[in-house]
């Protein structure tokens, strides 16, 4: 009995460490989501992050500064696909989110070494160039950019609000558009919006979204802080799943095993080298490992003398864990996330071999002398910012509560 106790313990404790590992991810995660539903224009967006090479080299700076987070990417990406920002850019920014961001390439250089921190950033423009590729190659061009309109196709929209006046239309003067029906308030308004529709949504988007200067008003961060509950609420399930089978995977299957698994399947004739890789990818789907839990069971496989490829592999897997993809599907439409999922799986694998070939055999092994203080002191620091940013958020968008409270 005390054993089984023991064991419990042993789980809720490793489920709280994975929480407050990923913390300041998830806060910074959902709160860029937030801002970025509330405060920029869907018009917005699709400049920033749209279908051409410069809105995907925005989206993957944009990760490469954002949250390290697996979850809290994918909130952010689900608000930027939401507004109408292009799904290669999108994914662009979740790659380099999870596996280029700054912060994560510091902890990896610091408990891991210069080779792991190459790897994790080059092997992410690998995936990021094989992701845009092949969705460019197979997706539909209203897949590319289909957010808003996604949604409206399962549930369609109705605007009562003449988009031209404000004022309040009426049926007589309806017009469906994209899955959403329009009410216009006269004949006149609804003959303009019949002859250039887009032209009349891209003039309301601009108006409704003045940008970073609604960031002065107290009422918009008032709205970003229900779109952010909102968000919360909506994936609650998938998170607290996430970290509870995350927690008693890691607390219940020994580091030693998985790493004499990946040995032996290295071992297999001919075959061993591309299933290793395989098996990096699959241990990190069944094990729910997520961004920067990972950090210290790579430590462990890299110590034990794992190939750089296959470790490189277990890391990109953090994408690929179950409750993400529940995310994905409740985010993109299944085309969309099917091919996502096939194309990222490729892309890790290329990029674990190809970082293998081209650091695996060369000088920087793993630190090992202050790293896990380092790795401490650098997640308490920011989830402490994380913290005080979320006291601040709800102080400036509800000070009444927050003074009663």
């Amino acid at each position: 009995m005390e054993a089984l106790a023991a064991k419990l313990l042993a789980c809720v404790t490793t489920t709280l460490g994975f929480f407050w590992d990923s913390l300041y991810g998830l806060v910074f995660g959902f709160l860029i989501s937030a801002v970025a539903q509330v405060v920029f224009s869907r018009a917005a967006l699709e400049r920033a992050l749209g279908p051409n090479l410069r809105g995907i080299a925005n989206g993957t700076l944009f990760g490469i500064v954002a949250s390290a987070c697996s979850y809290g990417a994918a909130a952010a990406a689900r608000g930027f696909y939401k507004n109408g920002a292009d799904v290669r850019a999108v994914f662009a920014f979740m790659i380099a989110s999870t596996n280029m961001n700054v912060a994560i390439l510091i902890m990896f250089w610091a408990m891991l070494g210069w080779r792991f921190a190459f790897a994790e950033f080059f092997g992410g423009l690998i995936i990021i160039g094989l992701v845009v590729a092949g969705a460019s190659l197979l997706l539909r061009p209203h897949e590319l950019r289909a957010g808003p309109s996604s949604e409206e196709s399962v549930a369609p929209a109705r605007v009562t609000a003449c988009l031209q006046c404000g004022m309040d239309g009426d049926e007589d003067h309806a017009v469906a558009h994209a899955g959403t029906t329009y009410l216009f308030c006269g004949a006149r308004h609804q003959a303009t919006f019949r002859a250039a529709p887009h032209a009349v949504l891209a003039a309301h988007n601009a108006e409704s979204s003045p940008g970073l200067a609604a960031l002065r008003v107290r009422s918009t961060w008032s709205r970003i802080l229900d779109t952010m509950v909102a968000d919360v609420e909506m994936l609650r399930f998938d998170l607290v799943a996430g970290y509870v089978v995350a927690g008693f995977a890691a607390a219940l299957v020994p580091p030693e095993w998985l790493a004499a698994t990946l040995r032996a399947v290295g071992n297999v004739p001919l075959a061993g080298y591309p299933l290793l890789l395989l098996t990096g990818l699959l241990l990190a789907v069944v094990t729910f490992v997520c961004s920067m839990g990972n950090v210290p069971i790579a430590r462990f496989l890299a110590g034990a003398g794992i190939p750089l490829g296959a470790n490189t592999t277990f890391i990109y897997g953090d994408l690929l864990i179950p409750p993400l993809v529940g995310i994905y599907r409740k985010s993109f439409p299944p085309r969309v996330v099917w091919t996502f999922l096939g194309l990222f799986t490729v892309g890790a694998l290329i990029a674990g071999a190809a970082m293998d070939a081209l650091f695996g055999h060369l000088g920087g092994g793993t630190m090992t002398m202050g790293a896990l203080t380092f790795s401490d002191r650098f997640t308490l620091v920011s989830n402490v910012a994380a913290l005080s940013a979320l006291v601040a958020l709800v102080v400036t968008a509800r000070p009444k509560l927050a003074m009663t409270t």
